[in-house]
């Protein structure tokens, strides 16, 4: 098995691979996006080792501060319904169509998705040692 950073290195080679690949080499392609899954999976599973090396108390700190940021950006959405004027016409439904997906665009500028992956594997981490996880106050 290899270090942490072996794999970082050939992620980045895998990922520079894919940014000079043709726009038709579809098979290429997958085959990159296949190898590039398996780094990613390799790279994870290093971050799950190494957090359960770190004390109870300190992934309860992360959780919390994490869970913090989650509420900041969750207070940054677009309200669709307010947007909307409450009502349920065809043209506020399309006005929410747009909101949904700059809420989404904002949640993935923001790394919203990366800090709820972070919180699944703490919470893991934590489960795995029996410990009750607070619940969130969103």
């Amino acid at each position: 098995m290899s270090d942490i950073s072996s794999v970082t290195k050939e992620l980045a080679d895998v990922d520079e691979q894919l940014r000079v690949l043709p726009d038709d080499a579809f098979a290429d392609k997958f085959e990159l996006l296949k190898k590039q899954d398996v780094l990613r999976e390799r790279a994870a599973q290093f971050a799950v080792d190494a957090d359960k090396e770190r004390s109870t108390e300190v992934l309860l700190s992360e959780l919390s501060g994490l869970r913090s940021q989650l509420t900041q950006l969750e207070r940054q959405r677009i309200d669709l319904v307010t947007q909307a004027g409450g009502g349920a016409t065809g043209a506020s439904n399309m006005g929410n169509l747009g909101g949904v997906s700059l809420n989404a665009q904002m949640a993935e500028a923001s790394g919203a998705n990366r800090i709820q992956a972070r919180i699944g594997v703490i919470k893991g981490v934590l489960a795995d040692r029996d410990v009750e996880v607070p619940e969130a106050h969103y």
